[in-house]
């Protein structure tokens, strides 16, 4: 699955998926990465491929959610 993760900050994105792998145990792959703003505030987008079954994706998926983390929706 691949996912676009959004991140406060320029340089969190890295470390939290790193915490991310060690709690949670699935495996990504970091595809791209890109520093924006939302108003006033740098924000870092990170495309990420997660590898798991749908077990793993769900823990992602709350992991993701207990810490704030957003997700870009595909655009249509």
């Amino acid at each position: 699955m691949t996912l676009d993760l959004l991140f406060i900050g320029a340089d969190t994105g890295r470390g939290a998926l790193s915490q991310f792998a060690a709690e949670v145990g699935v495996s990504y792959r970091l595809i791209a990465q890109r520093i924006t703003t939302m108003e006033i505030f740098p924000v870092s987008v990170l495309t990420v491929e997660l590898d798991a079954d749908a077990t793993g994706l769900d823990a992602a998926a709350s992991w993701f959610a207990r810490r704030g983390i957003h997700q870009l929706t595909p655009a249509a």
